[in-house]
Formats: structure tokens, C-alpha cells, sequence
């Protein structure tokens, strides 16, 4: 099920304040997006709206030239890990991969790869509830990655690991990228972003303020050698715009 995702200036607005504006991107296999921006730059509330769980204001998302209008549509093509999303305390850890493995239908193979470099089966016996917070990540990481679903999306995956095991993770999403899913992740560490992203989508206060690679975000602040933390902090300053993804 290969094919480009499309979102057309898309908007939300929660609590009668408008969130995310105008947003647009594409997004093709084998991409990863990395969404960064300041807190409360509407990241998550972008994600949300892009998967079905928050109705937009304006805008819409295709898939492969065809519009998702509902959430059955949206189940058959993304697959989403919420950053706050935990499994019942008391369902055993090897229950929640045999189910990621049955509904996720991925390919062959997958299941034991992710299962392996995720390092999930040394635990899979315990109850999720007595997991550590980079166990129960591990686990959310293996449900979200073990699908056929084209476009994966994850709200700060990476945000519970230390410098050490972000070395084992982060090869695992290139790798997902690499078989041909495309993976919209945020990421609250720019250095984290810097790492993983094919390209760059940069929020405040709900708009695009810009997108692309980090070379072409370089190039638009006129900092050549910048870090992706030095070129953003330049953009921010710069102003509000809409720039599509």
C-alpha cells in the first residue's frame, strides 16, 4: 500500500483557540518527518489531527491520491503512538506483542527483528504495570513499528532514552524507513531531530514556520555550519510564516 501523504492546510482549534494553522506537508516512503518546535507549538495536536483523533477546523489528509475522511480510512494507513498512551497495568508483556503481531499483520520477519533490537523479550513475561518508563517505551515502539500499515506516527518516541540507548533505538526507525514506511515522528531534543529526520518541520503557535532538510534550513537562516538547535532558534526569531512541507 505505497503511496504519498498528503496534508492540505490543515487546522485545529481546541478550547476555542486555534492550535494548528494552515499546516501542509507530503510525506513519501522511506521519508522520516521530525516535528519540532517550542512547547506548545501545537505538535502534538498536528499528529492527532493528521491520524483522526482530533477533527479538523480546515483542512484535509490524503493517502495515496484518495481522501481519509473517517477514522476507518485512517486506520488502514497509519499506525500511531501516542507519547502518553499506556498499556492496562495488569496484561502481561508478551500479550501485547502476540496482539501487535496479529493485528499489525506485518512482514515476514519483522516481529523477531524489532522484537531482538528492542530488547523487549527479555521482560515479556512481566505485567506492564511494573515495566520502567524506557521498558514501557520499548514496548509502545514495538506495537507502533510492527505493522504493514505505509505511515507510521510517533509522538516523542524518543524522549525516555539516554544517550546510550538512543543508539540502539534509533537505528531501528531508520531501518522501518528503510523497508519502505513512511514515519512522522516529535521530537523534543533538536539533536535527537537532527539524528534521525530526512527532513525537518519546524512549528510555533500552531503554523509552518518552515520545512526541509537541515542543509535547506541552513540555507534559508544563512548559517552554513549551524547546529539544527542555532539554525531553528534563528528561525523562530525571524518571524512567522507558512512554509509547505
Amino acid at each position: 500500500m505505497a503511496g504519498t501523504l498528503v496534508v492540505d492546510r490543515l487546522s485545529v482549534e481546541r478550547g476555542g483557540r486555534r492550535v494548528v494553522r494552515d499546516v501542509s506537508l507530503t510525506l513519501a516512503p522511506g521519508e522520516i518527518l521530525t516535528v519540532i518546535g517550542p512547547n506548545g507549538a501545537g505538535k502534538s495536536s498536528l499528529l492527532g489531527a493528521v491520524v483522526g483523533l482530533l477533527p479538523p477546523t480546515d483542512g484535509h489528509v490524503d493517502f495515496g491520491g484518495q481522501r481519509l475522511r473517517d477514522l476507518r480510512a485512517r486506520s488502514r494507513v497509519f499506525s500511531y503512538m501516542p507519547e502518553d498512551g499506556e498499556a492496562p497495568a495488569e496484561v502481561r508483556v508478551e500479550t501485547l506483542l502476540a496482539h501487535a503481531e496479529h493485528f499489525g499483520r506485518p512482514p515476514v520477519r519483522l516481529s523477531p527483528y524489532l522484537a531482538e533490537r528492542l530488547g523487549v523479550r527479555g521482560f515479556a513475561r512481566e505485567r506492564a504495570g511494573t515495566l520502567s518508563r524506557g521498558q514501557k517505551r520499548r514496548v509502545a515502539l514495538f506495537v507502533a513499528l510492527c505493522t504493514s500499515r505505509p505511515v507510521i506516527v510517533l509522538d516523542e518516541p524518543l524522549a525516555t532514552f539516554d544517550p546510550l540507548q538512543l543508539l540502539e533505538v534509533l537505528p531501528v526507525l531508520r531501518d522501518r524507513a528503510a523497508t519502505g514506511a513512511a514515519l512522522i515522528l516529535t521530537a523534543h531534543q533538536m539533536s535527537d531531530a537532527e539524528k534521525i529526520a530526512s527532513r525537518i518541520l519546524v512549528l510555533d503557535a500552531g503554523m509552518a514556520i518552515a520545512c526541509g532538510t537541515l542543509p535547506e534550513l541552513r540555507e534559508r537562516a544563512g548559517r552554513t555550519d549551524a547546529s539544527l538547535e542555532e539554525v531553528v532558534l534563528d528561525l523562530l526569531r525571524g518571524g512567522k510564516g507558512i512554509a509547505r512541507a
